[in-house]
């Protein structure tokens, strides 16, 4: 069996296709990661869903940025965008069921065997691979729950705290959610900057989320993830795997096979969906 993972597919159906036919994915003994942004920006966002929920248990996807906006507007919460293309999904005759797929994806996955855990953004420095899941599990019994919408609704008028709010605070699961799918730049002590996308940061003390001499959860697993699509694939770090290679900018997507000694890179070059800036 070989398990690969992929990057941000954000809707771009052909890409996808294109990169699985050329690693001969089979799913009845193969398995494909997602590091989430499944939708929205490409033009086939119901077409990634069809195909991802049909691969059943071959295939784990874990919840991106895209993806909750998603979840937001079918709960009847949050802004729309002009750059949004996940109508399709919207309108869809089985959009229940896609839905219900979609907010049943995790926010972490973590392979101990493998010794991989996958997160669409990043990690806080501060947290061990255990009070990540901890964090991660929270917010998924809520998106899992009778109750999602009005998570959603709550989710779509909060402002993210740059740092972690105290224990019992309620604020501080939507911290943990930031992290999770926002996650760029950030101190060590772990005060985020949620606005940051460049890949240079805003001042000398912030550091990409990996980039600290102390990370709790580093001697626990290695890392892969997506959503920095400005920073590029980064295959050049023993604890890290970037995987957003900007494919609906007119970049590549990227996947990488991680049941191997050192993680084999394939790619497919993708035709732009959007403009930059």
């Amino acid at each position: 069996m070989a398990v690969y993972a992929v990057g941000d597919i954000q809707g771009c159906y052909k890409p996808l296709k294109k990169l699985l036919k050329k690693v001969a994915f089979d799913p009845a003994r193969d398995q494909l990661w997602c590091v989430g942004d499944l939708i929205n920006r490409g033009p086939e966002s119901l077409k990634v869903l069809h195909y991802l929920k049909s691969l059943g248990g071959a295939c784990i996807a874990v919840m991106g940025n895209h993806d909750l906006h998603l979840l937001e507007q079918a709960a009847g919460a949050g802004r729309s965008s002009e750059r949004d293309t996940f109508d399709d999904v919207l309108r869809a005759p089985d959009r229940d069921e896609l839905i219900e797929w979609l907010r049943h994806r995790p926010l972490l996955h973590h392979d101990e065997n493998l010794n991989w855990c996958m997160v669409h953004a990043g990690l806080h420095p501060a947290w061990t691979l255990e009070k990540a899941k901890r964090r991660a599990g929270k917010i998924e019994r809520k998106l899992q729950g009778d109750n999602w919408k009005k998570f959603c609704l709550k989710l779509s008028n909060t402002r993210f705290p740059a740092t972690e709010p105290p224990k019992g605070k309620s604020r501080r699961t939507f911290f943990a959610l930031a992290v999770l799918t926002y996650a760029r730049y950030c101190t060590w002590t772990g005060s985020f900057n949620w606005g940051a996308v460049s890949i240079k940061p805003a001042s000398s003390r912030q550091r990409p989320w990996f980039a600290h001499k102390q990370l709790a959860w580093k001697k626990s697993c290695r890392v892969v993830y997506g959503h920095w699509a400005a920073k590029g694939l980064v295959a050049n770090q023993d604890h890290v795997l970037g995987l957003d290679s900007g494919c609906v900018w007119g970049g590549r997507l990227t996947l990488a096979r991680l049941d191997c000694e050192t993680p084999e890179i394939t790619s497919v070059k993708c035709k732009a969906c959007q403009l930059i800036g």
